[in-house]
């Protein structure tokens, strides 16, 4: 047995700053090992010594992010290595020969995620379509977008492709005030927001005016009314920031479009043909160049720039499309503008929460000490997803078995540095991808599975408005998308309302809050039966061992009680998704 974690038995302390001293353990059957270190370019060695349980060394911190392995003298059991043989254990497990870097362990100094965020149940709200409140709707025709009149729905009228971002259905920011008994009830520890600031579109991805809350959420007296009642409630407020681009009425790109001459002009990427950059080509959402010195000063470091303003009044940011932010219509440069956005924001409130939609590969980014993490996507939504599914994010079939998802989440999991791995938005459904529902097929029983999986995994679980009572799309599955049908509205009769599936999530929701191995416990594999999703949660000297699949499946079990039920076990245990067992046996 060799670990080595984000825990307090493992580093002291958890939040090192560059130059303190930092103890390193590890746990291990070993009795002779090196700590293996990058410093300056050199891989140098220092002498571990021993401690009940392992080996240990203390240093200062040299730089950030710090790479390091063990070299162990006979970690490996006997036969594999020898008894006496030397191997190294890094993020990835023992190899016999030095590991590349990137399966080195990686350690991030001071700033770093807030000890609120890690492991904190999110609820993300999309405040068009959560609920109304008392602000009126748009009328129909109130204004052009894209050239067409915008549109009013009913509540219970499905979104449409063809008008798209032009409709609106009128839930506010009001409306969430209303709702946050129901919040409250699920266990959330902090709401994220889709875009709030003023813009032409339900979506407002297209900022006019990032300093003013859109009057049709309520404008400023219904964000203050909702912040003061979030705080009340003990909920964090995150909001999401559009800084990759602005929307094209924003007044800076207009001032840039129309006079040349302007020093606004640099604020944005004009092509010779009279084009500019902008997201996907979208000529509304135009990309801002941050080589332009007045762009980070307007957007980033301004007194009253957006990033710094509303971390007064808010908990942090979740960054829009932050794998795109750069220089000269293009990602250059993204990680020192990522690095200088969480660096303000949290000049302005320690206690901000900055992370980040990294849509594919998070490590490389997160590795450059950037953000406090990101969307979990490639690492745990679409592995889990698929394995429940057959079907990847565009609906092409797949074939992922348990196996093969459970290497694809520990994979990235431990690529991450220490630090960073309980403060990962995990999710299963978002504004962006279909809903989990409606990509099983309307089978609840293996979306219990993957909410299972959502809080029992180590990270931040982020539930999308709606998912926790059964909400799916209204168009066939064969039409496979997500935006807009999973943008639907939120149903408040409780009739619509699947009260198991929503019990279900509480009861996930208050073991992830009550169970510090749930909540900020180390990821270690677990043999478990073919086709089972397993692993166990490690803090301190406690286990929770977790096994998932949708299919019935026969466990033999030591003295333990079944977490969700509450009951002892033990024994032959005859079981169908998820169970959470934790041992009777402490460790060490």
């Amino acid at each position: 047995m060799n670990y080595h974690d984000f825990e307090e038995a493992c580093l002291d302390p958890l939040y090192p700053s560059l130059g303190e001293r930092v103890r390193l353990r590890v746990y291990t059957g070993a009795k002779e090992g090196v700590l293996v270190y990058e410093e300056g370019g050199e891989l140098r060695r220092k002498p571990l010594s021993p401690f009940p349980g392992g080996l240990e060394a203390t240093l200062p911190l040299p730089e950030s992010p710090f790479r390091y392995v063990f070299f162990l003298k006979g970690a490996s059991p006997t036969g594999e290595h020898g008894e006496e043989a030397w191997v190294y254990l890094g993020s990835h497990g023992l190899e016999r020969t030095l590991p590349r870097y990137d399966r080195f362990f990686h350690l991030l100094a001071h700033p770093l995620p807030p000890t609120w965020a890690l492991g904190a149940v999110f609820y993300q709200i999309f405040p068009d379509r959560f609920r109304k409140g008392k602000t009126p709707p748009p009328r129909t025709g109130a204004w052009l977008y894209e050239g067409r009149p915008i549109v009013q729905k009913a509540w219970d009228e499905p979104p449409d492709p063809k008008t798209g971002s032009r409709e609106f259905y009128g839930g506010d920011l009001y409306g969430i005030l209303e709702a946050l008994p129901h919040l409250k009830d699920l266990g959330v520890e902090a709401v994220y927001l889709t875009p709030i600031f003023q813009s032409p579109s339900a979506h407002r991805y297209d900022t006019q005016n990032y300093l003013a809350v859109d009057p049709h959420l309520g404008g400023m007296e219904a964000f203050l009314a909702l912040r003061e009642g979030l705080r009340e409630a003990g909920i964090r407020l995150v909001l999401d920031g559009v800084f990759n681009h602005t929307g094209n009425l924003h007044p800076d790109f207009q001032e840039a479009l129309l006079d040349p001459e302007s020093p606004k002009r640099g604020m944005f990427t004009f092509y010779p043909d009279g084009g500019y950059a902008s997201f996907f080509g979208v000529r509304t959402l135009p990309k801002v160049d941050y080589a332009s010195p007045l762009a980070k000063e307007r957007i980033i470091l301004g007194e009253n720039a957006p990033v710094r303003y509303w971390m007064r009044h808010a908990d942090g940011w979740r960054l829009d499309v932050a794998h795109q932010i750069g220089e000269g219509g293009t990602n250059r440069n993204n990680e020192g503008l990522l690095r200088l956005i969480a660096h303000t924001a949290k000049a302005e409130n320690p206690e901000a929460f900055v992370f980040g939609e990294l849509s594919f590969d998070t490590v490389p980014t997160l590795r450059a000490h950037t953000l406090d993490g990101s969307m979990h996507y490639a690492g745990f939504a679409h592995p889990v997803m698929e394995w429940l599914s057959g079907r990847n994010i565009h609906g092409e079939e797949v074939r992922v078995g348990a196996e093969e998802a459970w290497q694809t989440l520990f994979d990235h999991y431990a690529a991450l540095p220490l630090n960073l791995r309980h403060s990962m938005y995990t999710l299963i459904g978002s504004h962006d991808i279909p809903r989990p529902l409606w990509r099983l097929k309307g089978e609840v029983r293996r979306l219990e599975v993957a909410f299972g999986l959502l809080f029992a995994f180590p990270g931040s679980p982020g539930i999308y408005y709606g998912d926790e009572i059964g909400l799916s799309q209204a168009n066939p599955y064969e039409d496979w998308r997500g935006d807009p049908y999973c943008r639907g509205t939120f149903p408040w009769e409780k009739a619509r309302w699947n009260l198991g599936l929503l019990a279900w999530v509480r009861r996930l929701s208050a073991l992830k809050r009550s169970e510090p191995a749930l909540r900020q416990g180390g990821l270690l594999p677990l043999k478990a039966p073919e086709g089972v999703l397993a692993f166990r949660r490690r803090y301190g000297h406690e286990e929770v061992w977790v096994y998932a699949s949708p299919s019935p499946y026969v466990l033999n079990l030591p003295p333990g009680v079944d977490l969700l039920s509450g009951q002892p076990v033990q024994g032959r245990l005859e079981a169908e998704g998820l169970l959470l067992f934790k041992p009777e046996k402490k460790l060490y």
